[in-house]
């Protein structure tokens, strides 16, 4: 393996730990969908994570009313999710057009994941856009914690 490989597969699993420690005890970690990402903000008692695909996949399941998944006491420290057990929040199957998720759950063309996640601007970029989506919501309180996380 070599060395940039290896560092960078070390920074991503201390940044999947601190993401880890950042959730309310109970939660499990969220399985990350292939071919997309999870963009999470969390305090100490609740959780939120919206599934995001890359730009040529889109969500199984219609996504538009739903833009993000909550863990939370108030969930029976569960993810709230279309799918039946477990912690899959969402999944990302090959598709030329993406017409099933809000326009703001898809990275942008030639900007996949890990490409966002790499940019600290993008990355900004589209945590704004998450937190007024909160907001709209009623969620107001304050997230300190927010991480990418690729498939």
């Amino acid at each position: 393996m070599k060395f940039s490989t290896m560092s960078r597969t070390w920074k991503q699993l201390c940044l999947l730990f601190e993401f880890q420690t950042s959730l309310p005890k109970k939660c499990p970690v969220p399985d990350v969908t292939e071919n997309g990402g999870l963009l999470c903000l969390s305090a100490r008692k609740e959780a939120y994570c919206k599934p995001m695909c890359n730009a040529g996949y889109d969500f199984n399941f219609l996504r538009r009313s739903r833009l993000f998944e909550e863990c939370s006491s108030a969930t029976q420290d569960k993810w709230t999710t279309q799918f039946i057990g477990g912690s899959r929040l969402a999944i990302c199957d090959k598709s030329d057009i993406a017409v099933s998720g809000a326009p703001s759950a898809y990275f942008p063309e030639g900007q996949d994941c890990q490409k966002i996640k790499s940019d600290e601007e993008l990355m900004g970029n589209i945590t704004k856009i998450f937190q007024s989506e909160l907001v709209k919501a009623g969620i107001t309180q304050s997230l300190r914690f927010f991480s990418l996380l690729c498939g």
